[in-house]
């Protein structure tokens, strides 16, 4: 018995099961001596229904997990590619607003100027 094969064990069986499986376990590493194999066992928690869905899915049909994580991944780039394009837009409105302030800002000073220049003549 190793950590490995029980933990392989356990997480495939139904999450109502487990609890005690891993009792069992527990008990038999401490019969044969293993104190720290039963430490590490006694430390495994019992599984979500969602995960130990998960996990079948898993073990039943890895390449189909593969393909989808592989979609997960392309997703969050295309998100991100999203995200940055969004982020530009903005930027280049505040830009553009920023700028927009800043010219009627100068024509209105510009004004000011002239119309004191016109007093003073």
């Amino acid at each position: 018995m190793d950590l490995e094969s029980v933990t392989e064990e356990l997480y495939g069986l139904h999450p109502q099961d487990f609890t005690a499986a891993r009792g069992r376990h527990v008990a038999a590493a401490r019969t044969a001596g293993d104190r720290a194999l039963a430490r590490q066992i006694q430390t495994l928690r019992r599984p979500t229904l969602s995960a130990w869905a998960s996990n079948l899915l898993v073990r039943a049909r890895p390449d189909e997990v593969t393909s989808l994580l592989a979609l997960a991944r392309r997703l969050e780039t295309a998100e991100q590619r999203e995200e940055t394009a969004r982020a530009a837009a903005h930027r280049a409105q505040t830009q553009a607003e920023a700028a927009a302030r800043a010219a009627d800002h100068a024509r209105r000073r510009a004004g000011e100027a002239a119309a004191r220049a016109e007093r003073s003549a």
